[in-house]
């Protein structure tokens, strides 16, 4: 046994950026299994060859240790409540999606941007995991944007370009949700509490602007994917929003962060931030983030 703080080694591991698959096989019962895995990786183009890892602590352990046929959907952008199912839920997860057979009876989850179907090449116990390596038999794939997982949460390529249009276009100001352990950055101003935020440096781009804006206020944060684009009625510009984590519990003037619990207690300087946070709090718990492009008032939530 290492001296390895875990969970600190499976935040390191959770740094690598990868895809979301869902992994499925059936028993010599006809009972069908499935678990979400994000580690997932092509072994060999001759023969064709892929590797999952199911861990020996999986209820369906058993089953993939001795499959002689598995499958793999590389999950779309879209799919995160299928990714979240099967990551976590009870009872008949596949009674909560939707699915189809491939010729060996494996079940494949439908709308994912890539099915393999695999017969079983080699396992190779390696500490609380298996090496499940598959020959892929057959496969189908489509030009969707896949879904991506780091540092615990979910980001999509399509949703980011579309952020990026606007972005690149009328950003004025732009502002972020900076947490560490379970609280958020905010700022204190005379009509309430509002977030950190600066307008955009002249030639910068918004994320950028916000690192400099990090830089020059002390804060020590990892900038991530962007929550929320939209436009503010009472000057038509654009304000751009980013997910940060904050690398310390820094101090900074005139900020203080709150835990989300007491959060709920907070007067805020507008109702847009309000609900923009409210709706952090919200995706934070349930494990999914998504991307609000709109207005003050009305908008989309992908």
């Amino acid at each position: 046994m290492s001296d390895f703080d875990v969970r600190e080694l499976r935040n390191a591991f959770g740094s690598f950026l990868t895809g979301v698959t869902i992994v499925t096989a059936v028993s010599k019962s006809g009972e069908k299994v499935g678990f979400t895995a994000n580690s997932f990786t092509s072994v060999s183009m001759d023969p064709p060859l892929l590797l999952v890892c199911p861990a020996t602590r999986l209820s369906s352990y058993d089953i993939f240790e001795s499959c002689d046929h598995f499958a793999v959907s590389i999950l779309a952008e879209d799919q995160q409540d299928a990714s979240n199912i099967f990551a976590g839920s009870k009872g008949d997860r596949f009674a909560q999606v939707a699915w189809h057979e491939d010729e060996f009876g494996s079940p494949l989850i439908d709308g994912a941007v890539t099915h393999f179907s695999c017969s079983s090449f080699q396992k190779v116990p390696a500490g609380d995991h298996l090496l499940l390596i598959g020959e892929v038999k057959g496969f189908s794939s489509s030009e969707k944007f896949g879904l991506g997982y780091a540092k615990g949460g979910y980001f999509s390529l399509g949703m980011e370009h579309k952020a990026e249009e606007h972005t690149d276009a009328a950003i004025a100001q732009v502002g972020s949700l900076v947490e560490y352990q379970d609280a958020l950055l905010l700022k204190k101003t005379s009509e309430g509490y509002s977030l950190p935020e600066t307008s955009m440096a002249a030639g910068r781009s918004s994320q950028s602007s916000l690192k400099e804006y990090f830089h020059s206020i002390g804060i020590s944060a990892e900038v991530g994917q962007v929550f929320s684009v939209y436009e503010k009625s009472q000057t038509g510009s654009f304000s751009a929003y980013y997910r940060a984590e904050a690398n310390s519990k820094c101090d900074v003037a005139e900020c203080e962060f709150v835990s989300f619990d007491a959060l709920s207690g907070v007067t805020f300087a507008s109702s847009d931030i309000a609900s923009m946070v409210s709706r952090y709090v919200e995706e934070k718990q349930n494990g999914v983030f998504r991307l609000y492009i709109g207005n003050e008032k009305e908008g989309e939530v992908r």
